[in-house]
């Protein structure tokens, strides 16, 4: 896509649109004792997003990368209590046209008898999201808007900005960066954001 074709694009023209991709970390305690902020760490320091598979709730059996299509002020609704075991309020936020470029497109929001009827086949059921109404209510996860990029994700030398819970965690961050060694980082954010701040405070305990 041409710089002046991406430009005509209406992400200053809709306040629910956005340029951007955010992947959201969480903590891996369980398995390992890393925080969400560990993680990021991690991720910035390999230079890649590595895909989940079914514990991610991913369909079939390849894995993907998992995005949000969401404005960033949105995620004060997502990184809530009542979510705490799903996201965390840490991660990272890409180019659209970089994820794109990559591979990385929109789910695809699908029944199970959907599924079925279409026939497809297990290699492409990673692409796709269950979204149905049933008697107990609305299985939807249509607010995410999300986007999946096959296996894991690469990320650029450098993106527009990491998330972090709190102003602490930014400084943290900030600081082990600048001291870092030269490569240590494979990929390195323009920015560090505290969704307390950006979201105006978040609901998490």
């Amino acid at each position: 896509m041409s710089p002046v074709a991406y430009k005509t694009l209406p992400f200053w023209e809709r306040p629910d649109l956005s340029p951007y991709l955010i992947h959201l970390t969480r903590g891996s305690q369980e398995l390992d004792k890393y925080s969400a902020l560990d993680n990021l760490r991690s991720i910035l320091k390999t230079g890649e997003i590595r895909g989940s598979k079914k514990e991610g709730f991913i369909k079939g059996a390849r894995a993907a990368a998992c995005f949000m299509d969401v404005p960033f002020i949105a995620l004060k609704y997502i990184c809530t209590e009542k979510n705490a075991g799903r996201y965390e309020p840490y991660g990272i936020v890409v180019r659209k046209r970089e994820a794109y470029a990559a591979g990385a497109r929109p789910v695809l929001y699908l029944s199970n008898k959907e599924l079925g009827d279409l026939k497809i086949s297990d290699r492409e059921k990673w692409r796709i999201v269950r979204f149905e109404v049933t008697e107990a209510g609305w299985i939807s996860w249509l607010h995410e808007r999300e986007w999946r990029c096959l296996e894991k994700f690469i990320l650029p030398e450098s993106v527009p900005a990491v998330l972090v819970r709190k102003t602490a965690d930014a400084m943290e961050l900030h600081d082990e960066i600048r001291r870092a060694k030269k490569g240590e980082f494979r990929c390195l954010p323009r920015s560090v954001l505290p969704l307390e701040v950006v979201c105006q405070g978040l609901t998490l305990p």
